[in-house]
């Protein structure tokens, strides 16, 4: 009878078991036999760092694994694969630089570390030749990191657009049926755990603006800071924008997009009027969606749950999986190398260009179309549209035009100059809109 083959372990570091963490520690658990089977190989958890692991009831974990609220103690104690899922700066990042430094495999889904500091680690893991998976910081359970650093990486990336805050989703899908406010849905969000108390980062688009350049990274191999990237969030969308989006056949969603122009890239955060036609405009509630245009490969679009345990640990599982092959010198092909930001030009708004949705309430009285046009008219900017519904409060009268093609750059002058006339009620709302 032949011997039974003893299997390499590899000892896994995890630092935090709130959601994401306890849902990887049980999906290792539970599937271990299989996993041991995929990789030829055993994985253990040796130590986990949480600053509150003895307010949390972990007696379901092997009692084999250390548990620690003393960073200096979890970095001490011997492990193959350190897994982050601690989120801020510190000590993620400490213990991130320092586990690629010491050529072990690395995980983590801090989307905040990686949008400011992923250009350094994954220069780190080229140096050290370290292993550096990062699946899960962007999108959760969409494996678009995966598909830009192997699948697509042969093909020239021209354009990457995408719904990536689950949150914004939520609150602009919700306003379109109930027709609600967004504090009123906001509240909502809270309320079912999709928002945080303090939900500013996600509402201001700040955190689609750190996936942003952790996507823009990876499509285009150079860096992009989330503090260049233009942003706006979703906090000054109201009802009537809802209804008239509706009318010119479009929903509202919140996008990044980064673009190759002919002199740099163009990126921004911003809500976008999406034609009902476009694949983005049809994704609702919670769920993320990633296009990505290839040169080659044309249009593809990845789609699903963005956060939550369940998703977001199988992310997280799959980077260990392959960190562990990658300790037996089995890991598969994948880009690392990300340059500097001057490496590729960095263009501005004038650049880019859109039809424009322009929003004004303003106290009702003649010439106010007139005013309006002359504005757009020295800037060369063509109206195409005015609608009006009827509306019983001639005091504070909603109405909106649409514009022909228009650089962005142009268009904020103009906005600008149009708020500054004595019969807007409210600031006017330029958004720009999709149609293919």
């Amino acid at each position: 009878m032949p011997a039974k083959v003893q299997l390499p372990e590899f000892r896994i570091a995890l630092a935090g078991i709130g959601t994401v963490g306890a849902a990887v520690a049980r999906l290792l658990m539970e599937q271990k036999a299989r996993f041991e089977q995929e990789i030829g190989a055993r994985l253990r958890i040796a130590i986990v760092l949480d600053k509150k692991y003895r307010d949390k009831n972990l007696s379901w974990l092997d009692g084999e694994t250390r548990l620690t609220d003393q960073v200096q103690e979890f970095l001490d104690t011997p492990s193959d694969i350190v897994v982050e899922l601690l989120g801020g700066t510190d000590p993620a990042h400490q213990i991130i630089s320092s586990a690629l430094k010491s050529r072990k495999g690395v995980v983590t889904a801090n989307k905040l570390l990686m949008a400011r500091s992923g250009v350094e680690y994954l220069n780190l893991a080229v140096k050290h030749e370290s292993y550096l998976g990062f699946e899960a910081s962007v999108a959760g359970g969409v494996p678009i990191i995966r598909a830009l650093r192997r699948s697509l990486f042969a093909d020239q990336i021209s354009r990457i657009r995408g719904i990536l805050n689950g949150t914004c989703n939520f609150i602009l899908s919700e306003m379109v049926e109930s027709g609600r406010d967004f504090q009123d849905v906001l509240t909502q969000a809270q309320a079912l755990g999709y928002a945080e108390t303090d939900p500013f980062l996600d509402v201001s688009g700040r955190d689609t603006a750190d996936k942003l350049s952790i996507l823009a990274g990876l499509s285009y191999g150079c860096w992009i800071p989330p503090s260049e990237i233009p942003t706006r969030g979703i906090s000054d969308i109201w009802p009537i924008d809802v209804t008239y989006a509706r009318k010119l056949n479009a929903r509202i969603r919140l996008l990044g997009i980064a673009e190759r122009k002919e002199t740099g890239l163009v990126l921004r955060v911003s809500p976008f009027l999406v034609d009902q036609r476009l694949p983005l405009a049809t994704v609702s509630g919670v769920l993320n969606a990633v296009e990505v245009v290839g040169s080659r490969v044309g249009s593809t679009v990845y789609i699903g749950r963005g956060a939550g345990g369940d998703p977001t640990s199988v992310s997280v599982v799959a980077d260990i999986l392959n960190s562990a092959l990658w300790k037996q010198g089995r890991a598969l092909f994948h880009r690392n190398l990300i340059l500097d930001r001057d490496a590729v030009g960095h263009c501005g708004s004038e650049m880019e260009s859109y039809r424009f949705y322009i929003r004004f309430f303003v106290k009702d009285q003649p010439g106010i179309i007139y005013a309006l046009s002359s504005v757009l008219a020295k800037r060369n900017i063509n109206i195409d549209a005015v609608i009006q519904e009827p509306w019983p409060d001639p005091t504070n009268l909603p109405f909106i035009l649409t514009v022909e093609p228009t650089p962005f750059s142009v268009m904020q002058e103009a906005v600008a100059e149009m708020g500054q006339l004595e019969f807007n009620k409210v600031a006017p709302l330029a958004l720009p809109r999709l149609f293919e």
